[in-house]
């Protein structure tokens, strides 16, 4: 029994019925507390993820951007030596398109590297939010399970009061 051998006075009572709400309150801030710093760690966990999009796709962009600058200096080449003499031009010819046919599984094999490391950070960014999303949880239960104690330890508290406190005024009378 929570109060059994304790003075059980109106005074006493009254004290630890405030002792009690002051750590109600106090619970209540905490949760309240976590539950803030849990928005502001999902917040800043997927203004990363959108920075780290933003990167990877500038990546993109500047590897598109070197394949289509490639392609325009292969094609200015042909153009320049499909002007030289006749018996040459099929050799040139040849040559770059045997560089443009080089050049450009190297190009598509970094896109897909690029698209690769893309997809490994995001799936390690996802693993990393729903880690810390489920660790959240786990301690906003567990709080949440300790102020329902409280609560319940409160009620058991009051009704014991009110219980003596009646059985008090009916002594008081008998008197």
């Amino acid at each position: 029994m929570f109060l059994h051998g304790k003075d059980l006075s109106v005074p006493v009572l009254i004290q630890t019925i405030r002792r009690l709400t002051k750590e109600k309150v106090q619970m209540a801030s905490e949760v309240s507390s976590m539950l803030r710093n849990q928005v502001a760690e999902r917040a800043s966990a997927k203004e990363k993820a959108i920075i780290l999009q933003a990167e990877l796709d500038s990546w993109t962009r500047r590897l598109e951007t070197e394949k289509n600058e490639l392609q325009s200096v292969l094609e200015k080449e042909l153009d320049r030596r499909s002007s030289s003499m006749l018996r040459n031009q099929v050799a040139e010819r040849a040559s770059a398109k045997e560089k443009a046919i080089i050049l450009q599984p190297k190009l598509d094999s970094r896109t897909r590297r690029l698209e690769t490391e893309k997809n490994e950070l995001q799936s390690v960014l996802e693993k990393e939010f729903d880690r810390r999303s489920s660790d959240w949880s786990l301690k906003l239960r567990n709080t949440k399970l300790k102020n329902i104690d409280s609560v319940k330890g409160r009620g058991s508290l009051q009704s014991r009061m009110f219980l003596y406190k009646g059985k008090s005024l009916h002594l008081m009378r008998r008197k």
